[in-house]
């Protein structure tokens, strides 16, 4: 039994490190790809396309933390990461120069306050 409980922290905490992963991620690449872009601008555009992708993957990874990690079995901080994080990962979805992809990120919230919706209604 203990190690079903022991098990189960170890994949939260997976799913909180894969959600500060994709939280952190384009963020990183946004702060190497500007000087890049600025020093050789010849190399901005596939730099934008870079970030536009990782924006992509980072909220296509935190969909999958929230899909495998439904909200009533979330601790605070895992909760706190996908929600403010989501909206963090906007401004990358910006610089990534495609404003439609600012809406993106919106997209985890909106699944965080449906899966609590979920568990009221269940209960």
């Amino acid at each position: 039994m203990a190690q079903a409980a022991q098990w189960q922290g170890a994949t939260r905490r997976s799913g909180l490190l894969v959600a500060r992963v994709c939280v952190v991620g384009p963020w990183v690449y946004l702060a190497f790809f500007l000087p890049v872009a600025i020093l050789a601008p010849i190399t901005a555009l596939a730099g934008f396309w870079g970030l536009r992708l990782v924006v992509v993957l980072a909220v296509a990874g935190l969909v999958a933390v929230v899909v495998r990690h439904p909200h009533d079995d979330q601790d605070g901080d895992l909760t706190f990461t996908l929600g403010f994080g989501s909206v963090l990962l906007v401004v990358p979805a910006l610089a990534g120069a495609y404003w439609p992809l600012a809406l993106l990120p919106l997209i985890v919230p909106i699944l965080m306050i449906a899966a609590a919706i979920r568990r009221r209604l269940r209960r």
